[in-house]
C-alpha cells in the first residue's frame, strides 16, 4: 500500500483506483493527487508488482479499502476487471453503495447500466489541474462526509437580505 508523500497529515483509510489500462495517465494523476493530500491508494501501476497475485490485489484492494474509485470512460465500461472491480464495490455496501463506489468522469461517453445510477465527479472540459484537483479532493471528502453541506449561508432567493 502506498504512503501519502512526507510531511503530509495520514487520513483515515484507503482507496483502490479502479480503471483501463488505456486510463493510467488519469488514474495514476488521480492517485498521486489524493496521496499529495494526505490519502493513501493503491493502484495497479504502482502496488501491483512483479510476482504479486492480480486477482488477489484486486480482491483485497476492493474489500479493505474505504472506497473505490473508478476512473469511468469508455474503456473501462467495456472492461472486463472494471466491472469486476465495481461490482465488488457495490455488494459490499448494499445500503450504501453511493459511499463505497466513487466515480470520476473522464471523457465524453455516456455512463450506462449501474454505473448511471452512481452520482460521478465530473472532470470533462475541466479547463486546468488546479481547478481539477480542488474538484476531485471536495467531491471525495464529501462522499467521506456523506453531505455536502456548504459553510456558508445561502443568500435568500427572496431578493433580500439573508436573516
Amino acid at each position: 500500500m502506498t504512503t501519502g508523500s512526507a510531511g503530509t497529515p495520514q487520513r483515515q483509510g484507503t482507496f483502490f483506483i479502479s480503471y483501463s489500462p488505456a486510463d493510467e495517465a488519469w488514474a495514476s494523476w488521480i492517485a498521486w493527487t489524493l496521496e499529495e493530500a494526505g490519502f493513501r491508494t493503491v493502484i495497479q501501476a504502482w502496488d501491483f508488482v512483479a510476482g504479486s497475485n492480480f486477482i488477489d490485489y484486486m480482491d483485497r484492494g476492493v474489500s479493505e479499502s474505504v472506497a473505490v474509485i473508478a476512473v469511468l470512460s469508455r474503456n473501462y465500461q467495456g472492461s472486463r476487471y472494471g466491472r469486476m472491480e465495481w461490482q465488488a464495490a457495490l455488494r459490499s455496501e448494499p445500503d450504501q453503495p453511493d459511499r463505497r463506489l466513487l466515480t470520476v468522469r473522464v471523457d465524453e461517453a455516456p455512463v450506462e447500466g449501474l454505473l448511471a445510477t452512481i452520482t460521478y465527479v465530473d472532470l470533462v472540459g475541466v479547463p486546468d489541474a488546479r481547478t481539477a484537483r480542488g474538484l476531485l479532493l471536495t467531491r471525495v471528502e464529501q462522499a467521506l462526509e456523506g453531505h455536502a453541506r456548504p459553510l456558508d449561508r445561502p443568500s435568500y432567493p427572496g431578493g433580500g437580505p439573508a436573516r
